[in-house]
């Protein structure tokens, strides 16, 4: 059993960390299940316009799980405790995650790394996507859903995501860009095929 902790992959592809734990549930015959922690070290920091964004992100992705037969577990707290006692309840043998190299992920994850070595759960930092190329359009098996657990096996609570009003003060009524990768297909082809630029070019006329 694998546990994967989504940070700012917020996206079932490209995820190196998440192609990395079904590869492995494909050979073992094990399971993922997917884990998103809301840190307050981190919103505090973040714009409403970006948390906006990560909100949209996130029920993008929840939606691409539910449509497998998984779900995405949302917890609120700080990642040094959650991630370990998520891992232990469902007796997982491994976290794994992308790596981040901003200072504030650094430390973070020391503190994780920390807590999982001393809970003796394994655990696997992949680097991005940008640092390994890796630009597959597709999870890397023929059947996520074969893969993927339900939390509802373990008896775990998959949370809710809060509203954008419950986390920032000076909250928009929506982000400037549609979130999710489906979305962010759109865009590519817009792009691809010259109708943003078109549209820019009319704009200005």
């Amino acid at each position: 059993m694998q546990l994967h902790w989504h940070r700012r992959n917020l996206r079932p592809t490209p995820n190196p960390a998440l192609s990395t734990a079904f590869s492995a549930a494909e050979r073992d015959d094990s399971r993922v299940l997917p884990l998103f922690v809301l840190d307050d070290a981190i919103l505090s920091r973040a714009d409403a316009l970006r948390v906006a964004f990560m909100l949209g992100s996130l029920h993008a992705l929840r939606d691409w799980y539910r449509d497998h037969g998984s779900d995405l577990v949302i917890q609120h707290g700080d990642p040094t405790d959650l991630v370990g006692r998520t891992a232990r309840t469902i007796g997982a043998g491994r976290v794994v995650w992308n790596s981040d190299h901003s200072q504030l992920a650094r430390g973070r994850d020391r503190a994780v790394r920390r807590a999982l070595a001393r809970a003796g759960v394994a655990y696997t930092a992949v680097p991005g996507e940008r640092s390994t190329g890796t630009s597959s359009s597709t999870v890397p098996v023929s059947d996520p859903a074969a893969y993927l657990a339900s939390p509802d096996a373990f008896e775990i609570e998959t949370g809710t995501l809060p509203r954008l009003s419950d986390l920032c003060e000076d909250a928009y009524d929506s982000a400037p860009l549609t979130a999710g990768t489906a979305a962010a297909r759109k865009r590519l082809r817009a792009m691809s095929n010259g109708t943003t630029y078109r549209r820019c070019d009319d704009s200005r006329s």
